[in-house]
């Protein structure tokens, strides 16, 4: 290699090595005039505001009113008026079905209950014809008893007169007995006559309520059959009343005591995105409603309740069983509102006395929570007493006031801060500055899931 290209090397290195420490010099120097300036801040005023606090559970919705069909004999659908969708008035005839055998029941048992009627009427006219055979029995007898004690007839003729009235009345009480059964026959034929007639009657359903049909499980032709003990019966279909509903939701056992009747709620459905709608609790179960009879679930309070709460629909139309979410609102609190990243915590032994000594500090706390006010440029270290929070906000019971200006960032600048520190502020152009002016926010404070 040349001596000419070795200088030009030797020269390149060297002004290398001058910018990079000039470099250094001139970030130094920059970085210097930087901290005289102030830490970079942003803030904003403390304003006097309210958070709603609000338990979140999910569930599903359903009508209020709301009624399963299902037979109360077992027999084969007939006819089926309606189809499912169809809007249907109460007493509207909804499933026939096949009676025929129950009206060849009901002629059968009408007929044996004639038959045993005109035996009784018989029965009760042949009883008359004994019970006049009594009665001279009886007259005769006590002629015979007179003309005895006269000595006008022997004992035989008394005798004899006795025997045939007692003959003539164990006529008349077989008599009375037979006519006793057959009352009982015929009483009991009445029942079975009503009885049949009731079945005969639950052939033909009815609409018991105005409303829709939602669901439809049965065909023309189809055996439908009555639930026992350890069989559910056929549901032929379901009417709901879909102008009245519900959100059946199921909250948590560690928010329940939270939650009260007549408190409001905002109720979204999934099939409704972007909408929400106004509800009120309308009844809260005093029972656990899963994870019953566990130990574990008890001691974990893993369990929920169901809680009612009524849905305004404003017009629409809402299907049966869609999923939804509540945020049932449990209380307001009102008092000074701050961005809930102003606050900062600290060890309480870290902080001058005069500021741990603070009476806004509660007890012996030995983590306390500050803000950072920007007072004239300079940060001061302010105690606080929180409130509920949200993400977004935080109460703040004691310690700021209205319009005063909190450090809000950044975060490094947060992390610096002790107190006395110049700040400047930090400007910031957000990528969608105008197009929520005028837009109001709200804040909440969501429980459970």
């Amino acid at each position: 290699m040349s001596k000419l290209k070795k200088y030009g090397l030797i020269t390149l290195s060297v002004a290398i090595v001058i910018a990079i420490l000039s470099g250094r010099e001139i970030f130094t120097a920059f970085m210097g005039w930087r901290a005289l300036d102030g830490l970079e801040s942003r803030s904003t005023a403390v304003r006097e505001g309210s958070l709603n606090e609000s338990v979140s559970a999910p569930g599903f919705v359903e009508p209020v009113s709301k009624v399963d069909i299902s037979a109360q004999i077992s027999a084969r659908v007939m006819a089926l008026p309606l189809r499912e969708g169809d809007v249907v008035h109460k007493g509207d005839l909804v499933v026939q079905l096949d009676d025929r055998n129950l009206k060849a029941v009901l002629a059968s048992t009408t007929a044996r209950r004639d038959g045993e009627r005109a035996r009784l009427e018989a029965e009760r006219a042949r009883i008359e014809g004994p019970k006049q055979s009594l009665e001279n029995a009886k007259r005769n007898l006590e002629r015979q008893r007179k003309l005895f004690e006269t000595g006008d007839v022997a004992r035989q003729a008394l005798e004899d007169a006795m025997v045939k009235v007692q003959e003539i009345e164990a006529a008349v009480v077989g008599s009375q007995k037979n006519i006793g059964a057959l009352e009982s026959s015929l009483a009991a034929s009445e029942a079975e006559i009503e009885r049949v007639r009731e079945e005969v009657s639950y052939a033909t359903i009815r609409a018991p309520i105005d409303g829709t049909i939602t669901r439809l499980n049965a065909e023309v032709g189809e055996l439908v059959v009555v639930g026992t003990m350890n069989n559910a019966g056929t549901v032929i279909m379901t009417i709901a009343n879909l102008a009245r509903m519900r959100v059946r939701a199921q909250v948590a056992e560690a928010d329940i005591a939270k939650v009260l009747e007549g408190q409001p709620a905002e109720i979204f459905i999934n099939a409704f995105s972007g909408r929400s709608f106004h509800g009120v609790v309308e009844e809260v179960a005093l029972q656990r409603t899963s994870g019953q009879g566990s130990a574990s679930s008890a001691t974990q309070g893993s369990g929920t309740f169901k809680v009612d709460v009524s849905l305004d629909t404003e017009g629409t139309r809402i299907f049966s069983g869609l999923a939804a979410n509540v945020d049932i609102a449990i209380k307001e609190h009102r008092g000074m509102l701050v961005p809930t990243q102003a606050i900062v915590e600290r060890k309480r032994d870290d902080l001058p006395t005069a500021l741990a000594e603070s009476t806004v500090f509660q007890g012996a706390q030995r983590v306390v929570a500050i803000v950072f006010l920007d007072e004239n440029g300079v940060a001061v270290a302010t105690p606080v007493r929180l409130g509920s929070s949200s993400l977004t906000e935080t109460i703040v019971e004691m310690g700021l006031s209205a319009g005063q200006s909190v450090v809000v960032g950044p975060y490094k600048t947060l992390e610096q801060l002790k107190g006395g520190e110049k700040l400047r502020k930090e400007t910031i152009v957000p990528a969608d500055a105008g197009k929520t002016a005028g837009k109001k926010s709200s804040v909440s404070v969501k429980v459970g899931a």
